[in-house]
């Protein structure tokens, strides 16, 4: 019987230790796109065997591992707080979660423009809700909403950006913080997952899997995630397909006006985005050393990317002064509207190279190609938040 490429099916599940399966079941189904698996890669090692005749010789594969590549619509879970079906996919890419299970609420000592004082109760933990989004519910400000950039746990003032119109609390405002699941890289004790691949009936299991991840944005399109994963090979078996449920994976909103909020680049607040790129680069090495145990480790990253905007007037963004005299600045967006389906992004310390300029339809862009840059502290170059 044929193999048809519509019935194919990926499953995916953090394993509670290196390379050990953990049994995706077909409520673990992710939904997915341009699917690319290499069920096998190897090296191969020639005998080159010289003998009586001609002809080539035996062919021995070393390092044999999967790659498996696909892209995930950016979407949440439907439910604040709840992580969604890419947690597993982006804890196995180097990021650590953090889950918010419930709104976090009070009132303001004081507020002002793009700024609100929490509550004495309120964390003591400099950056502890970067990347939050908190909303007036009561009193001076009341409806407004934004996203927190930058928080002091000492004073316990969070820096707002806002997605509406305006962001301005003042003492006594009533505020929440939503329920959030919020991602940071980390530079140790990476986790890993097992992906199912079944392809028609054919069940590829690769386990230990590690890999990276690009996000994607342009307007008027889906936001995506772009995974690429490597993992243990383990010989595939006939497999029925297995009934599936496709939870935590809610329906995307496009990348544009209306959608997407909160937008800055290095301080610019009214930049034109035709779209946005985030690169993490990952350095994923294989490894079969004898006396040790078969892994796909994550080395390094690099995370780069692009924004390419509506070309500005020196006077509204002078980006080629930014670029020649290496100052950073912020990257950060709110995507979506729904609780339970807003996605924000992050990058508090961006440095920006050469500014090129681009035509789109008789315009002039302007392309921004960027380096994210971890803080002193570190883990911090990009934080993902799901609310």
């Amino acid at each position: 019987m044929a193999l048809l490429s519509r019935s194919r099916l990926i499953q995916t599940k953090i394993e509670s230790s290196y390379g050990t399966d953990s049994s995706p079941a077909g409520t673990d189904a992710v939904l997915v796109r341009n699917l690319d698996v290499s069920p096998i890669e190897a090296e191969s090692v020639s005998r080159d065997l010289i003998r009586s005749y001609m002809g080539t010789s035996d062919q021995l594969l070393a390092n044999t591992r999967v790659a498996v590549n696909f892209e995930c619509e950016i979407a949440g879970s439907g439910t604040a707080g709840t992580p969604g079906r890419l947690d597993s996919l982006l804890r196995a890419c180097g990021m650590a979660a953090t889950t918010t299970g419930s709104a976090v609420t009070g009132s303001s000592q004081a507020g002002g423009a793009g700024t609100i004082t929490l509550a004495s109760g309120a964390s003591a933990v400099d950056d502890y809700y970067n990347g939050m989004i908190v909303t007036i519910t009561s009193g001076t400000g009341n409806g407004h909403k934004g996203l927190i950039v930058d928080y002091v746990g000492s004073s316990k003032v969070a820096t707002v950006k806002a997605s509406t119109a305006t962001f301005v609390p003042s003492s006594s405002s009533g505020y929440s913080i939503s329920a959030n699941v919020g991602y940071l890289p980390r530079s140790s004790g990476f986790e890993s997952t097992t992906i199912y691949f079944n392809n028609s009936g054919v069940l590829h299991k690769c386990t230990g899997c590690r890999g990276s991840y690009s996000l994607n944005l342009s307007v008027g399109e889906i936001p995506t995630f772009n995974f690429s994963f490597t993992g243990i090979y383990n010989s595939p078996t006939d497999t029925a397909l297995p009934s599936t449920t496709y939870s935590l994976q809610t329906t995307p909103v496009l990348f544009k006006a209306g959608n997407t909020s909160a937008v800055s680049l290095l301080d610019y607040d009214s930049a034109r985005i035709s779209s946005l790129s985030l690169d993490m680069s990952a350095e994923i090495v294989y490894r079969e050393l004898v006396g040790s145990t078969t892994e796909a480790l994550y080395t390094n990253r690099n995370p780069t990317g692009q924004a390419v905007i509506e070309a500005p007037t020196m006077a509204q963004k002078d980006f080629f002064s930014v670029a020649n005299s290496d100052t950073t600045g912020k990257v950060c967006f709110l995507h979506g509207t729904t609780a339970g389906n807003q996605v924000t992004v992050l990058c508090p310390k961006v440095d920006i190279g050469n500014p090129t300029y681009s035509d789109d339809s008789g315009i002039q862009m302007l392309n921004l190609p960027m380096s994210y840059i971890p803080s002193d502290t570190g883990n911090d170059e990009v934080k993902l938040t799901f609310a």
